[in-house]
């Protein structure tokens, strides 16, 4: 168990339940916490919408997404960085944020239409 605490974000359970803006990865990768060193955000379904974001860590970079049909954020992989240039960072962290989006296609869409009944 202390392994996931270890190298899983913990202010995972403070995200909303919903995608987020730009602006609040923007905050996330600008925060006080000395174990963040940046985020970066990866275009959503709908526009200004971030359902995937790099988290650059001081051990490790995750990618983070929203899981529609928990209706919660999680760290879809981890990956050391040591050695990776910063660009690198970003086109590995890009292809598996590609990846869990091409994954969750169907149940992301099948959440927009959820959403959409409800109102």
């Amino acid at each position: 168990m202390t392994d996931d605490l270890e190298t899983t974000p913990s202010f995972l359970s403070s995200l909303p339940s919903q995608p987020i803006t730009d602006d609040i990865v923007k905050q996330i990768g600008e925060s006080d916490n000395p174990k963040v060193r940046g985020a970066m955000g990866f275009p959503g379904s709908s526009p200004s919408t971030i359902e995937a974001f790099l988290l650059d860590m001081e051990a490790k970079t995750h990618v983070i997404v929203f899981d529609p049909s928990a209706e919660q954020w999680h760290v879809y992989k981890s990956f050391e960085t040591e050695g990776m240039s910063h660009q690198q960072v970003v086109d590995y962290a890009s292809e598996l944020a590609n990846e869990w989006l091409a994954r969750s296609l169907s149940d992301r869409i099948a959440a927009a239409e959820n959403t959409e009944q409800d109102t």
